[in-house]
């Protein structure tokens, strides 16, 4: 997500369709410029639409903590004629009652997956019961506030990142360890 200053006032912001944002963002004066594909805002209004996009996304465009989740879920999760979305991230996405679902990006589905559903006019995107999905580079504060989440989806864990010097301070430290020995040992003879 970037907020970009135009000069003239006014500011760009591009994110990830999602329609809470389009709803929140009309409300704060947002106008859609289909060319760049941004809404734009008057620069007056960045603390506003910062506030928005943390509320809707989990993060706002300054950096932020990303963390991996994985989710089990154990009900059919659906949404009418929208994404689904966890986490301030798009988890599948729809376009029609025959189109399919896609995994949104940053997502992996392990097991289980996502459909569409419904009628013509009143479709629906779902993410299935049993699903196994790995979200990635989700902002930590949206997993604290459990954007989107209800309990009775299932459960979630923050995936921490192995550390890629853990066995090499491991290493280090029982190498360390044996040395005190060998000294303790050479000190007695």
């Amino acid at each position: 997500m970037k907020i970009t200053n135009l000069g003239n006032g006014r500011i760009a912001i591009d994110s990830p369709y999602n329609p809470s944002f389009v709803s929140k963002i009309k409300k704060a004066g947002g106008k859609w410029n289909a060319s760049n594909r941004t809404w734009e805002v008057d620069e007056r209004s960045i603390d506003t639409v910062r506030s928005i996009m943390r509320e809707v996304y989990g993060q706002d465009d300054l950096p932020q903590e990303l963390v991996t989740v994985k989710a089990t879920i154990n009900e059919d999760i659906g949404e009418w004629r929208a994404p689904v979305v966890l986490f301030g991230k798009t988890i599948a996405s729809a376009r029609g009652r025959d189109s399919g679902a896609r995994p949104g990006e940053g997502v992996c589905f392990e097991k289980g997956g996502c459909d569409s559903g419904g009628s013509m006019k009143n479709w629906y995107t779902i993410v299935r019961a049993g699903s196994e999905i790995t979200i990635y580079d989700v902002p930590r504060l949206a997993v604290e506030q459990k954007l989107g989440w209800k309990e009775e989806y299932g459960t979630f864990e923050v995936v921490e990142a192995d550390d890629p010097l853990a066995a090499l301070k491991a290493e280090k430290e029982a190498l360390l360890k044996r040395l005190a020995e060998i000294e303790e040992l050479l000190g007695e003879a």
